[in-house]
């Protein structure tokens, strides 16, 4: 467990904050707009059309959260790297 004065906690942080933006986009409603969505539902020219349209939503959504998850991976190794560079770097007591 890295301790509190590492360099690389404050990306962590961030990591752990991308996570949590990243599971709310994956269990926003709108995910799952396109199977609620009935014949009653739709607006546009035909309700294919509607349908279309939801499912793009969904997958820019979910695409958005795996790059948000992509990134806190980034700020993660990051962090592995500034902590290992801090160690090597620390007077030997």
């Amino acid at each position: 467990m890295p301790s509190a004065s590492q360099p690389g906690n404050q990306l962590r942080e961030r990591a752990t904050a991308l996570r949590r933006l990243a599971r709310v986009l994956e269990d926003a409603d709108a995910v799952t707009l396109h199977r609620r969505a009935t014949m009653d539902t739709w607006i546009g020219p035909t309700p294919q059309h509607c349908h279309d349209d939801l499912v793009a939503a969904r997958a820019l959504l979910l695409n958005t959260s795996a790059e948000v998850r992509k990134a806190a991976i980034r700020l993660d190794q990051r962090a592995q790297q500034l902590d290992a560079a801090s160690a090597r770097a620390a007077p030997v007591s």
